[in-house]
Order: structure tokens, then sequence, then C-alpha cells
């Protein structure tokens, strides 16, 4: 789970602190986090995002390469035809500029608490255009130590690995002309994930301690979920392990039957308390040789009558849902799980009650990006989160706790959010429509005048 994180110079972030402890020693496994359009709550999600792609990128580098001559010059010839938010789909190693400030000469700084293992550790990582500066603490041995420390002075890359994490003098050697040729591009974890992938495993894990690759796992592990609007919502979450990689259609040996029934009886139990219309869900399952092919069907209650439909011809919002569904999952079996903007298209009340049910289930760690007011009314003041902006657009985001705001039923933390005890809000009480009408009409008529003159 994640303890804090610290943020200089990261997009619309000057600097600014996350702490995710409920107490010195218990970390919140839910963490809501609200604030105005706007106010960086995408950037937040955005900073365990880049620290997947960090992880991933030289092995997602690598396989690009090896991809079939023919399908790379596709991709260079599509790229300049398709928007720009596609890049990501395609390319995905990491341009560190996307996560820089804008006009900003000071490098980004970044470091993530966590804890692994039930031990505290953190990763740090400073560049500009490259990287800078990269440094892992965690487990080495018998205390806590950094495991390796990287940086750049100058032309030169300084490197320290710890001897207890790097135990192979020889392959030490190797790991040394490997960083000189690609660091800074890439990050070391990176460098080390694409070790382990390379190589074989056995072999890797007797000359680097497996503490190293407990963090690297664990970053792999965890689900980052971001609204984009063109593409809708595309989960990142390509090294998610699960035994079904879809729970709305798929194909998977038929050894995998049980996988099957057992997400179809989740699904049921979910979506027929949910729904009223909802009776029942249920994946229609075809065999052929040593495969099964699946669909997710749900029988509802319409005009009197029960009747089967694909998720294919489902509303929008029941999509969205389900892929919620999927990514919440993870929260249950002991990841972190972040999502940016869980609510958008769900009934703000369907959304209340599915985070109630789910916030004491919870075995790894769940933070949300929100603006459902409701959950205001059910969630401990610890889980909830503000961001605010001063007038010089610095930002910082507290828990609610910190506020040290009385929070009583009659005067509960919703209530006390919509009066702008807690920032977070919108200021601006009217808009004038008026004077922008006006504003349309003058120059509608300045248009007129000139085609006047001209003719």
């Amino acid at each position: 789970m994640f303890t804090y994180i610290k943020a200089k110079n990261f997009k619309s972030l000057k600097d600014i602190e996350l702490n995710l402890n409920k107490t010195n020693d218990k970390t919140n496994k839910f963490i809501a986090i609200y604030g105005e359009n706007g106010s960086g709550k995408t950037n937040i999600v955005e900073l365990f995002e880049l620290l997947q792609r960090l992880v991933a990128a030289m092995s997602a580098d690598t396989a690009i390469r090896r991809m079939h001559k023919d399908i790379i010059e596709m991709q260079k010839k599509m790229m300049p035809k398709l928007p720009k938010e596609f890049e990501q789909i395609l390319k995905l190693y990491v341009y560190l500029e996307e996560y820089r400030m804008i006009d900003e000469k000071e490098p980004t700084e970044i470091e993530y608490g966590f804890k692994i293992n039930n031990i505290d550790g953190f990763y740090y990582i400073k560049f500009d255009n490259e990287i800078i500066e990269e440094k892992l603490y965690y487990m080495a041995g018998k205390q806590r130590a950094y495991l390796f420390q990287i940086s750049r002075e100058g032309n030169k890359i300084v490197k320290n690995l710890n001897n207890n994490i790097f135990k192979d003098r020889k392959y030490n050697e190797e790991l040394i002309e490997i960083i000189d040729k690609y660091w800074g591009k890439y990050s070391f974890l990176s460098l080390l994930s694409l070790e382990m992938l390379e190589k074989n495993k056995e072999y890797v894990n007797s000359k680097i301690s497996k503490n190293i690759f407990d963090v690297i796992d664990q970053i792999f592990l965890m689900t980052v979920n971001i609204d984009d609007p063109i593409t809708g919502m595309i989960s990142k979450d390509t090294t998610r392990d699960r035994k079904l990689s879809s729970i709305k259609s798929g194909t998977v040996k038929k050894g995998k039957l049980n996988e099957i029934k057992k997400y179809e009886n989740v699904l049921n139990i979910f979506f027929t308390q949910a729904y009223s219309d909802i009776k029942e869900v249920k994946y229609i399952i075809t065999e052929k040789e040593d495969e099964i092919n699946y669909e997710l069907y749900f029988n509802k209650m319409i005009g009197g009558k029960i009747k089967s439909i694909s998720y294919i011809h489902e509303s929008q919002g029941t999509k969205r849902i389900l892929n919620q569904f999927d990514t919440l999952l993870g929260s249950l079996l002991g990841e972190t799980v972040i999502i940016d903007e869980i609510d958008n298209g769900i009934h703000d009340v369907l959304m209340k009650n599915i985070i109630m049910s789910i916030k004491d289930e919870i075995t790894g760690q769940l933070i949300i990006t929100t603006h459902n007011t409701l959950l205001l009314e059910i969630l401990p003041k610890e889980y909830i989160y503000m961001i605010s902006t001063d007038y010089n657009g610095n930002k910082t985001i507290n828990s609610i706790r910190e506020y040290g705001t009385k929070i009583q039923r009659n005067n509960n933390a919703r209530d006390l959010y919509l009066k702008g005890v807690f920032g977070g809000i919108p200021t601006t009480d009217y808009i004038d429509f008026e004077e922008i009408k006006y504003a349309l009409k003058d120059s509608k008529d300045n248009e007129e005048t000139v085609d006047d003159k001209e003719s």
C-alpha cells in the first residue's frame, strides 16, 4: 500500500504532499479525493500511472522493437493521422516531458512512500527530459537501507548498488554496463524488470535479492484507470494478473470453467442487488476443442417478460459499471487500485451504495477521485481528502480530519463541504449568460457590418 506521495513540478502540481496514513502506524485502505474541476485530481492519479510506466518502459520498448517490420511501418503511418490522445495506446514507452510542469526550468521530483510485507520504504525519482536521479529504500538484508542510488553528475553516472541486494560481483559488472548504456531514458527498475523477463528467473534470483523484485511486482500489480475524453475508459493495467482477462467476454482453456462460474456468481450477486430489473446474470458458453468462449448476458424484466440481453447492447452506464466492477475486484484481492472520476456516468445513489458496501471489505488499497457528495455522508473523515488551490495557484491536499472541524449528524461532512468549509469547491455562484449572449450577438453584428462594407 502507498503511505505518502511527494511531488514537485509535476504537471499542475508545484509542490504537494499526499499523506495516506490513517495514524502513525496504520495506512488508509480507502481514499476519496475531492476538488473542483481543474484542481489536479487527475494529476494525482497520473502520479501512479507514471510509476507503473517507469517500471514497464524498457520491456514495452523491447517488445515494440521486436514487432514485425511491417507493423512498425504501419504504426508510423497511422500516428500522424490519429488524435494526440491515441499516442499513449500505440506508444507504451514514457515521454517524461509529458509529466513535467509547463514552462518550468527546475526538474520534477517525486517520492512514493509504500508499505510491502508490513515494511516501510520509498522510491524517489528526479527528471527533466531524462532521469537525473533515482533511488530505492527498502529492506536490504536484515535492516532497511538504500537498495540502490543512481544519479547523473555532469557526463558521469554515479552508481551505488547495495551488496546485500546485488550479491554477485560479475553480474553487477553487467548491470553497470546496462546502466551506462540505458539509464536516463529508462529507470533502473525498468532495466531490472527486463532482466527478469529476458533471463532465467532462477538465475536472476540467484544474483539479486528478491526484495527488489517484491517492489517491482507490486508496482506491476497496481491498477490505474484514467478517463479519456475520446476513447472512454482505457485500462492502463496491462500487467494485471487475472484468471479472466475480461469479465465481459473472452476465450479461455477448458480448465478455467470454474473461474467463469465463480465470476458469474459474483456478478449475479452484485447486479441483482444493484438493479431492480436485472433478475439474473449469466455467461453464454460455447466449447470448441480445448477452449471455451464466454459472453456475459443480463436476464432483465422488460414489459412483464424476461429478456436475455448481451452486455454489448447494454447502456453506457451499465458498461461503465462493468468496467469499474472489474477494476474494483482488485482491491478485494489485496491489490492497489486507483480510479479517476469513479462516478462519471453512474448514478450518485448507486455509486454511494457500491462504495458503502465495498469500503469495509478492501484488503488492498482503493484510491479514487470523485465529485459524488453523497459519499461524504457515509465515509469516515480520515478517508476524505480535499485538493484546495489558493490565489497564487498553489495546491494542498489534506484529509478533512486535519481541519479540526467537528462533524455531527446535523452538521455532516457533505453540508460542511457544500458550505466551502474544506475548500475544493467552485467559488463562482453565478455565470452571466446574458452577457455571453450579447457578446455573441455583437460578434455576429460586426461580421455583418464587415461583409456589407466589402460588398
